[in-house]
């Protein structure tokens, strides 16, 4: 039979809502921040990659759970990388916290699925 990880896939899914949330609203503000300080601090592309970047692969993770558990956990876990990074060089963003809480707990739960008993 298939695995399936429902519970990561679930959790990798709001959890990438989240990160795009969050990476849109780092990525305003480092435009304004860059703005303001005409151009001399420039994060803007921490924020669009990482940021943005972090939801779009827990999103594709956390769909790959629903066939390749194992791939999709891995994606998850490299999202939660990336906003962790993303968190160390903006900063800490409510969002981005809780987005990459729930890519850890989806990614390691991708890792314990059992097969499925007919």
């Amino acid at each position: 039979m298939k695995k399936k990880s429902i519970p990561g896939a679930v959790l990798g899914i709001i959890g990438a809502v989240f990160a795009i949330i969050g990476g849109l609203g780092l990525a305003l503000c480092a435009e304004i921040v860059s703005g303001a300080s005409g151009g001399a601090v420039d994060y803007t592309w921490a924020a669009y990659v990482l940021g943005l970047g972090s939801g779009i692969v827990g999103l594709i993770g956390a769909i790959l759970d629903f066939s390749k558990p194992k791939i999709g956990g891995v994606l998850q876990l490299i999202a939660l990388v990336m906003g962790i990074v993303v968190c160390v060089l903006m900063y800490w963003q409510w969002a981005m916290i809780i987005a990459f809480i729930l890519f850890a707990i989806g990614g390691i739960l991708s890792f314990c699925v059992q097969k499925e008993v007919p």
